[in-house]
């Protein structure tokens, strides 16, 4: 197990999540850079860890049950619990919003 906090962030990848990613990492949390496309997961994480940031990629969208399910079974199985989630993603179903 790891000692170090850890820190899922759902749309890690960029603007304020990966921004949020990197203020954390610096701070020597572990981060779990959420993110619904893996190769922009990646590259993300990629960066993060050329600035010595602890961090992993996790194909996750907020809006598929079968990748939030896999993503809490991989934080069990390898962290067994999260410290920090901050729920950065965000959907807008066209049509649901009341009219303005």
């Amino acid at each position: 197990m790891n000692t170090s906090k850890i820190a899922l962030i759902t749309g890690g990848n960029k603007g304020i999540g990966l921004e949020t990613a990197r203020q954390l990492g610096k701070l020597g949390f572990t981060i779990l850079l959420g993110s619904r496309d893996e190769a922009r997961g990646q590259e993300a994480t990629a960066a993060l860890t050329a600035q010595n940031i602890h961090a992993k990629a996790m194909t996750l969208d907020i809006t598929d049950l079968d990748t939030i399910q896999s993503a809490v079974k991989r934080i069990d199985d390898q962290y067994g619990a999260l410290d920090v989630l901050i729920n950065n993603a965000g959907v807008c179903f066209v049509g649901s919003l009341p009219p303005s």
